[in-house]
């Protein structure tokens, strides 16, 4: 199970050396102080000294966050459900990618559409907003499923966040929050190995570089190395991200930073495994089962770079700036059996295949103010500020080359190893190219009716537009057709209101409201945008925070409402070119509630728990459930325990992950016709209940060495995550065992 050290040890441990020099450490003076890490916005900061940083805090909980309204407000005083992955618990449980941490959270929903594409849910809803250090990120999705090792935190805003990220549905949205230079010099590095030969490894510096410590910088680098449970795939990663922030005076705070993360791909697949055989019967294919080819890939390439500068404008006000510029590129060919219905002999599959080439462009800006103000005796808190947010993807022009005979049929989807890369020529021309670009003003203010009493309201103002071009070319590649599509929205005004009452001083009651506004990209048989779904969202919850704000306590009742929403319209025949089906707006929308309740932080000296329970019931407006494929009722559990005296040095800890059943639709064979073709019918796929269990260890040698333990789905359970997608079934990760060994400065 566990290699001989790989290259990416090797040049941690180099940069490790390097960054531990003589020179380096006598500029280390004392040990650095907890709590010693800079924070740049203003916080709530409590008895223990958290703030929004979570990191050195050795909690699961952190003091302040403002990805729901933009104000910095704590979790008890926002209104609305909130959870954070705090740095603690992704170091604890090793969650290592954006999508086991979202594994963890209370509430999301985490399903693989193939090896490279992983969704989010919350709420009966995709989950589609996204903010890295609370900046919009304007992709449709994170393809690159990020590297954590970069981010202090990650913020989990539920329902809909309109004030914030403007047009989405109330599902949930993401805020990952990157790392800090620190005050003082912190040097981390580990090493990793794992089962089905995964290596990974990392370096972590930072602290004041110059000028008397006001101008500090952070660097971080990873490298992971791993094959899989499945047969055929692999997976590099290569992380970089550095940041710089310098105090140009005493009241001027201005960062600068870049992050990197490539991941290199091999035996990607495109879609799942078939859950029906030719003959009706279940094709139980097991969990290493890959119908790709060795070659298939699905490469991704991110690179970001981003800028803020903070102005402290006297009393108590300040000023912030932001921008940030992304780019995504990729480049690979996918050639998997997702098609058809395998037959005894490891026949009867059809291939599905695709050159991804394109890059897409992203960037982002927005100013904003804010400060306390009196009124009517009494002060309060503002936001006021306007940002714009822009997306670009352009694909160039591909001539497909001949494919050889029968090239699509798979005759024997267990041995692929002579299947060849299929012919293309990529050329100069542009083959697409869209853009969605949104921009707005947005004004939020906390008010402080009462002692106990307490408003959050704000408003966004803005539009939103999007266009689509695909061009055509003849033999001789002059342009011969433009596909053009637009749809612009204008004069777009989303509400947001919240009460809170204070019952005592550590519980409080609230209720809040906000808009939903989400464009279509549906067209109605006269190739026209149906109209943007709209609707509105509720929340009714009761908020607590206990050992003097060690421990947060939240339970909410949810409900939101949706128009508008588009339905298949059966009365006109897809597009016979095309294929382009055509919809109609159902107007009658869809209803979602439901309940949650979570625990987070620390419970007593020593021991961590985030714990949170959800049950959600989506209908439409026939009232018949939707969203079957995500559970209605789900459980995450994640507790950790330093022991007491002689055995302090040891933490343990354990994960528990429930969920209730669920179901897909799919076509199930049922025969065939005259001509010998497949003949299907209406079937459910589905998944019974189950639970996947974690345990964590880890032994502290000193106060700079540690060694720890992970095993993931301890009993080994097999499940499905995702059900009825292209008409199959994705396998959950089986049990593994990870051995780390990390240092400190």
């Amino acid at each position: 199970m566990f290699a001989p050290i790989t290259r990416s040890m090797t040049l941690t441990l180099g940069l490790c050396s390097a960054a531990l020099c003589p020179d380096l450490l006598a500029e280390t003076g004392s040990d650095p102080e907890p709590g010693s890490a800079l924070e740049l916005s203003a916080t709530n900061v409590t008895a223990l000294d958290l703030a929004s940083t979570t990191e050195n805090t050795e909690s699961y909980t952190t003091g302040a966050m403002s990805t729901a309204t933009r104000l910095n407000l704590s979790i008890k005083e926002t209104p609305q459900s909130v959870s954070v992955v705090t740095r603690q618990q992704m170091d604890d449980f090793k969650l290592g990618s954006l999508s086991e941490a979202m594994g963890q959270t209370t509430g999301i929903v985490v399903q693989h559409n193939d090896s490279d594409r992983v969704s989010y849910s919350s709420r009966g809803y995709t989950i589609s907003n996204f903010q890295v250090d609370g900046m919009l990120n304007t992709f449709s999705y994170m393809k690159s499923d990020s590297d954590t090792i970069i981010y202090d935190r990650i913020e989990v805003v539920r329902g809909a966040t309109g004030l914030t990220t403007g047009a989405g549905d109330p599902s949930a949205t993401i805020n990952m929050v990157r790392k800090r230079p620190t005050a003082q010099w912190q040097v981390q590095t580990g090493v990793s190995g794992g089962s089905y030969d995964d290596y990974y490894s990392y370096l972590d510096v930072g602290g004041p570089l110059a000028f008397d410590g006001r101008l500090r910088g952070r660097g971080v680098l990873a490298y992971r190395d791993a094959d899989s449970f499945r047969d055929k795939y692999q997976q590099q990663r290569e992380v970089g991200y550095g940041i710089l922030e310098a105090d140009l005076t005493d009241d001027t705070l201005l960062a600068v930073g870049y992050d990197y993360q490539n991941k290199h791909v091999q035996g990607s697949s495109y879609g799942t495994l078939p859950y029906w055989n030719s003959d009706g019967g279940k094709a139980n294919l097991g969990r290493s089962t890959n119908m790709a080819t060795s070659w298939s890939s699905w490469p991704i390439k991110d690179k970001t770079a981003f800028a803020t500068l903070e102005q402290q404008l006297g009393a108590g006000w300040h000023f912030k700036a932001a921008y940030t510029h992304r780019e995504s590129d990729t480049d690979g060919k996918l050639y998997y059996g997702g098609g058809g219905f395998p037959n005894e002999d490891r026949s009867g599959m059809t291939a599905y295949l695709g050159h991804m080439l394109g890059t897409q462009k992203m960037k982002a800006y927005d100013f904003n103010v804010a400060g306390p103000y009196s009124l009517l005796g009494r002060e309060h808190e503002m936001m006021l500020g306007y940002g714009e947010a822009e997306r670009s993807e352009e694909s160039p022009y591909l001539i497909e080359g001949a494919l050889p005979p029968d090239y699509l049929s798979i005759p024997d989807w267990k041995y692929m190893g002579n299947i060849a890369k299929y012919p293309d020529t990529v050329t100069s021309l542009t083959g697409s190219k869209d853009s969605t670009r949104q921009k707005a003003g947005y004004l939020a203010t906390r008010l402080s009716l009462t002692d106990e009493l307490h408003a959050v309201l704000g408003s966004r103002y803005g539009s939103w537009k999007a266009s689509s071009k695909t061009n055509s070319y003849d033999d001789n590649l002059q342009l011969e057709s433009v596909d053009a599509t637009r749809q612009q929205h204008n004069d777009i005004w989303t509400p947001y209101a919240g009460l809170l009452y204070d019952l005592t001083p550590e519980y409080t009651v609230y209720v809040s409201y906000t808009d939903i506004f989400k464009p279509q990209s549906n067209r109605d048989s006269n190739r026209k945008y149906l109209e943007p779904v709209v609707g509105s969202n509720y929340e009714l919850g009761l908020k607590g925070s206990l050992l003097e704000e060690r421990l947060n306590l939240a339970t909410a009742l949810f409900w939101s409402k949706q128009d508008n929403v588009a339905e298949l319209d059966d009365s006109v025949p897809p597009d016979p070119v095309t294929g382009e089906e055509f919809f109609k707006s159902g107007g009658k929308g869809n209803k979602v509630q439901g309940f949650e309740a979570e625990v987070s932080g620390e419970v007593m000296a020593g021991w961590n728990m985030t714990a949170g329970y959800t049950y959600t019931h989506s209908a439409n407006g026939e009232k018949q459930r939707t969203m079957t494929n995500q559970p209605l009722n789900m459980l995450r559990l994640s507790t950790a325990y330093r022991l007491p005296g002689d055995w302090q040095a040891l933490t343990v800890g354990g994960a528990v992950n429930w969920q209730s059943d669920v179901f897909g639709n799919s076509r199930r064979p049922v025969g065939r016709n005259a001509a010998g073709e497949i003949i299907t019918e209406n079937a459910k796929i589905r998944q019974k209940a189950y639970t996947v269990v974690k345990l964590m260890s880890r032994y502290e040698f000193d106060r700079h060495l540690s060694a720890s333990l992970n095993v993931d789905n301890l009993f080994d359970e097999k499940y499905y995550d995702n059900v009825g997608f292209y008409n199959g079934v994705f396998w959950g990760d089986p049990r593994t065992v990870t051995l780390s060994l990390d240092w400190k400065l």
